[in-house]
């Protein structure tokens, strides 16, 4: 029994999109870690990638004609394997060290301490500058996230002390970090 799909099923923007949503809907509704929301549409992404894409895909990343025949009738589940295993040996090592100097920095007070110095600079007046101008450097070593996880309690505390509204100083923290990216 040979199932015909229709032409927006294997349209690489609908699969996209249902990638998207899966993720979405895992992470917000379904209450998944991000993690597994995920895997989960990469699992969907490569069923529903049709084999001919695979083979299109692979023929232009140099591969010889056998090894994208070969790549296309791996199952998904080899695909989405090895295509974690490459990206984690490809940042795997990064991702570790960042995650390990933002949790130095977090530890050890350091991320505060450049808040404070950079107000002692701007006056407590320019606290959402400070803000930016210290996220902005913490995020240079760190990852995006990390940024809010090592500033936002700094943010709340500093707002509730002041009465600043703690909106902008984490729009700040979202400028200075999103700038070094």
């Amino acid at each position: 029994m040979n199932i015909t799909m229709p032409a927006f099923v294997t349209d690489p923007f609908f699969i996209l999109f249902v990638a998207v949503l899966v993720m979405v809907a895992g992470i917000i509704w379904f209450r998944l870690h991000a993690f597994i929301a995920l895997l989960l549409a990469a699992f969907i992404v490569a069923l529903m990638t049709p084999a001919s894409s695979i083979e299109q895909f692979a023929l232009a990343s140099g591969m010889s004609a056998a090894e994208a025949v070969a790549l296309a009738e791996k199952s998904i589940g080899e695909r989405v394997a090895g295509a974690f295993g490459n990206t984690s040996a490809q940042i795997g090592i990064l991702i570790a060290m960042a995650a390990v100097i933002g949790k130095c920095l977090l530890e050890s007070g350091g991320a505060e301490r450049i808040v404070r110095s950079v107000i002692r600079v701007t006056g407590i007046s320019k606290a959402p500058f400070a803000f930016t101008v210290s996220s902005f450097f913490l995020a240079i070593p760190v990852f995006f996230d990390t940024v809010f996880y090592l500033m936002v309690p700094l943010a709340k505390a500093l707002a509730a002390r002041l009465k600043k509204n703690y909106l902008l100083l984490i729009l700040s923290i979202a400028a200075g970090g999103t700038m070094a990216h």
